[in-house]
């Protein structure tokens, strides 16, 4: 989870709203302090208070997380990467042979 990120969506959203940090925290019942930890990455809020906060901003979770969604997809990228290139050839033919295979079976039974 990109927090960095979550807080920056919540920010852009809580100010397209015209709201106030103090007015977010009255809404979901928080800090102030914690909210503006939130929106600066520093804090990591729980399940609960990232709906509050949603239900606050009347906005869903999943809007306030597509940034980390698409983070999330290129950070297990990077991670495939990284592993691959650390191999040597007789490792990256062996993984390439269970990419195919696992692609050859994802196909044939999605069809």
């Amino acid at each position: 989870m990109n927090y960095v990120l979550l807080g920056k969506r919540i920010r852009d959203e809580r100010l397209m709203q015209r709201l106030t940090l103090e007015k977010l925290a009255e809404r979901t019942d928080k800090s102030i302090n914690f909210i503006g930890q939130i929106e600066r990455g520093e804090g990591k809020p729980s399940l609960e208070t990232l709906v509050d906060i949603a239900n606050a901003l009347g906005v869903t979770v999943d809007s306030l997380l597509y940034d980390n969604i698409n983070a999330n997809d290129n950070s297990i990228s990077k991670e495939v990467l990284s592993l691959i290139t650390s191999f040597d050839d007789r490792g990256k033919r062996f993984i390439l042979d269970v990419v195919k295979r696992y692609k050859y079976f994802h196909d044939i039974n999605n069809q």
